[in-house]
């Protein structure tokens, strides 16, 4: 029996002088691969969020030399520790 590929929750962005088209690219090539999906369009940024898995990281990376896509995990962001104490720098 086939083991399913681990999906992760990440970001794809793209630099603002990027090609509209390559965010297109990229998201059409989420929309075809199988087990992924787009959860999040961004309007103010050439970005979106997806369930992706690992295997299609090589793929989006190398769409473009020139304007190479910054894939990063997708996740809850908290300024404070789970106790509540406040954490200093990033």
């Amino acid at each position: 029996m086939a083991v399913a590929p681990a999906l992760h929750d990440v970001i794809i962005s793209f630099s603002k002088d990027a090609p509209s088209s390559l965010l297109e690219e990229a998201k059409e090539k989420v929309r075809n691969t199988e087990g992924a999906e787009i959860t999040h369009e961004y309007t103010i940024i050439p970005a979106f969020a997806a369930t992706v898995p690992e295997g299609m990281f090589p793929e989006l990376q190398a769409m473009s030399t020139d304007y190479p896509p910054t894939i990063e995990g997708d996740g809850i962001m908290t300024t404070q520790d789970k106790d509540g104490g406040v954490q200093v720098g990033i």
